[in-house]
């Protein structure tokens, strides 16, 4: 299983969006309701009042949105503090001491503070220096010559010729030369016979005219005459 990239979340599928949003929902509207009646405790009038649970989970949300473990901790510990305080004053445990308006009062500038670094931090980017410009790469062109065609004489058991054709590398790379090979109607037919056992074995069938004319760049003519020379010489 691969690491999730810090700032990044895994892919969500429908039931954890859900459950996350509703988690998140939950929990702030449940602690924004003791941080407001906190500040209200504390002397802040209704509409002031409202900016402390507002800042807070705020800064809770956007720690969890960009998920920098630092202050993942330390949001959850100011809104912690914010409910032990409401609660403990709610239920008279504590009073209203110097003390406690200090804490308090320091929650709203830390999760300011706070999450004002976290969106400058999840907005730099940061842009490798390039070393040096990429080269550009040429692709010489290399012509290739038209291949000579074969000629498949009549056939003649005593006098069957053809030519094929061999590519040859030049002296450079920019052209290709042709050197013309004789075959003797033996050796032509000798290998016809091998490419015809050859595509027996691979698909059952004799080989056909046009595989003929292919392998040894012949007419149809020609190609018909030496496959009817290979095939019916090989039935009888």
């Amino acid at each position: 299983m691969s690491a999730i990239p810090e700032g990044r979340t895994p892919d969500a599928d429908p039931m954890r969006t859900w459950l996350t949003r509703l988690s998140l929902a939950a929990g702030i509207a449940f602690t924004a309701h003791a941080e407001y009646d906190l500040a209200r405790t504390l002397g802040a009038d209704r509409f002031i009042a409202a900016m402390l649970p507002v800042s807070i989970d705020a800064y809770v949300v956007a720690a969890l949105r960009w998920f920098r473990a630092l202050d993942i901790t330390l949001s959850l510990s100011l809104m912690s503090a914010a409910q032990v305080a409401a609660h403990a004053l709610d239920a008279d445990v504590i009073a209203v001491t110097f003390e406690l308006v200090v804490v308090v009062s320091l929650l709203v500038p830390v999760a300011l503070w706070r999450t004002h670094a976290l969106a400058r931090e999840g907005e730099a980017v940061t842009t490798p220096a390039v070393a040096y410009a990429p080269a550009q790469v040429v692709t010489p062109l290399v012509t290739v010559p038209e291949p000579s065609p074969l000629v498949w004489d009549a056939y003649k058991p005593s006098a069957m010729t053809a030519k094929v054709t061999a590519s040859l590398p030049a002296a450079t790379t920019r052209q290709v030369v042709t050197e013309v090979v004789t075959l003797t109607p033996a050796e032509l037919r000798k290998r016809a016979l091998k490419l015809n056992r050859e595509v027996v074995t691979e698909t059952g069938r004799q080989v056909t005219i046009d595989r003929l004319r292919s392998e040894f760049v012949l007419s149809r003519r020609e190609a018909t005459e030496l496959r009817r020379e290979i095939v019916e010489g090989k039935r009888s």
